[in-house]
């Protein structure tokens, strides 16, 4: 997975787009309410489940996003499986 910070997109290794993260509420992840979902937690204001993206492969993600495009994701900068790039998608 690939994530430019500065224009917040997520790309497949592929550099398949995934998702452009937008959050207008600035939620801090240790903030949210657990789920039984463990691979999430739950927003009380959107009413919504964040998925972990440190928990799914690319193809899980990218499948999970073409089932539900509004899907709110969590990155976080230092997890495993996540390239920062600050190249765009056509370079």
């Amino acid at each position: 997975m690939k994530y430019n910070p500065f224009t917040k997109e997520l790309y497949t290794d592929n550099q398949n787009f995934i998702k452009k993260l937008h959050c207008p509420l600035n939620k801090q992840w240790e903030n949210l309410s657990q789920t039984a979902h463990l691979k999430g937690r739950f927003c009380d204001n959107c009413e919504r489940t964040i998925i972990d993206t440190a928990l799914f492969t690319d193809e899980d993600l990218s499948q999970l996003m073409l089932n539900d495009p509004h899907t709110c994701l969590k990155v976080d900068l230092n997890q495993q499986n996540l390239t920062i790039t600050y190249k765009s998608n056509e370079q």
